[in-house]
């Protein structure tokens, strides 16, 4: 990752890691990701937004040296996890001199995280400000945009805000072009799917307070910057609005086909009667599992129901649509409606192991339909009842 220059005051010189196939060993990033780190120069003082992580320290070090930055004042943390501040002890080291700046939140977690000592961090408040000589960072937090600690700083003079994992995207664009508009947005509903979805309820009030700041430009921990803020701003907006599509979203796995059957029975009977479907196979073996269940819980960022199609396995859920689940509990999604199809052998609790693992879902839970075997006429004549009532459910 190059040295950028963002503003005559301001530049980002975070690492880029483009070979990045997991973030956090969970969340696909096909386009890797960066770690974003930012140097504000103003007539007495320089401060550093975010050091990277900590295997990510030599590209940094080289970037401020590149960039002429022999000396900073103030290392500001926005937030503790290790992709973000991982590096902070290092860049220390290289830079003895400056004082480390956060929140009382973000001290805490400097001390439980990287066992940086709370005493050692210059402590800001909200809305206090940063003098740097003729510029000045303001501190706005954003508990839960994300993680607790997480800070945005504003740097009114050039309306420049620093948002920290608000706004961000798993996408390390080639270092010599431009980002691309589509794949842009397109990381950034994934990360939205998978880093803010779950603390969707907090993200209203940040956002108005992003309106009321009214920047020329976002600059977040990952992925390219916002030159023009209202594209992603409306795009957060859609997404916490809890408006959701007319359309399921239906993650399939089969054992001996009968689950799959009834899946692509069902969607064909739906798609019918005006309820678009999308399928997700949980069981491509071509595709790790990781990858399957993310495309799912990007797809349930706006859409109005969920129906899991899977066997039963040893009485209770195959693993895939437990994994699944797991996966529904952790990022919540706004569904209105969830459901589930399957079947079985000789005996099943799939409906009780598979919705036990479920808690924190607040959606409707619409009735379960399982078949023995594979599916008989009579079987057939149930899924196009169970379409009619979804559609009912859909469209009432």
């Amino acid at each position: 990752m190059k040295v950028r220059k963002i503003s005559e005051h301001v530049l980002s010189l975070g690492a880029a890691d483009p070979g990045l196939q997991y973030f956090d060993k969970l969340m696909p990033t096909p386009y890797g990701t960066t770690y974003n780190s930012f140097v504000v120069c103003g007539e007495k003082k320089v401060a550093l937004l975010d050091p990277v992580q900590s295997d990510s320290i030599d590209q940094l070090l080289s970037n401020l040296a590149v960039a002429g930055i022999n000396h900073i004042d103030y290392i500001l943390s926005l937030h503790t996890e290790q992709d973000h501040s991982g590096a902070t002890e290092l860049l220390w080291q290289r830079f003895p001199e400056a004082r480390l700046v956060g929140t009382a939140k973000v001290a805490e977690f400097l001390e439980t995280h990287l066992n940086i000592p709370a005493s050692q961090v210059q402590l800001i408040a909200e809305n206090e400000t940063l003098d740097l000589g003729g510029l000045g960072l303001t501190c706005v937090p954003i508990p839960f945009a994300h993680w607790p600690d997480n800070t945005m700083y504003w740097l009114e003079e050039e309306r420049i805000l620093f948002s920290s994992d608000l706004y961000g995207s798993h996408y390390a664009a080639p270092p010599y072009k431009a980002a691309d508009e589509k794949i842009h947005l397109e990381t950034t509903r994934s990360y939205y799917a998978e880093i803010m979805m779950p603390t969707s309820k907090q993200l209203a009030r940040h956002l108005a307070k992003t309106r009321a700041l009214d920047p020329a430009i976002i600059c977040p921990a990952h992925g390219p910057m916002w030159y023009e803020p209202d594209k992603v701003l409306s795009l957060y907006e859609s997404y916490v609005s809890g408006k959701a599509d007319l359309r399921v979203v239906m993650p399939v796995v089969s054992m001996h086909d009968s689950s799959k059957i009834m899946a692509y029975y069902l969607a064909e009977k739906l798609e019918a009667s005006g309820i678009p479907v999308n399928i997700h196979h949980l069981d491509n073996p071509d595709q790790d599992l990781r990858v399957s269940m993310g495309k799912v819980v990007e797809d349930t960022v706006d859409a109005a129901c969920l129906i899991m199609a899977a066997p039963t396995v040893l009485t209770g859920p195959h693993p895939a649509a437990g994994a699944m689940a797991l996966m529904l509990n952790a990022f919540k999604p706004p569904l209105q409606y969830i459901a589930l199809i399957g079947s079985f052998g000789w005996g099943s609790q799939i409906e009780k192991r598979f919705y036990d693992l479920l808690p924190q879902l607040k959606a409707e839970r619409l009735a379960t339909l399982l078949v023995k075997g594979l599916p008989t006429e009579e079987d057939y004549k149930l899924l196009d009842d169970y379409a009619q009532m979804v559609k009912e459910k859909l469209t009432s």
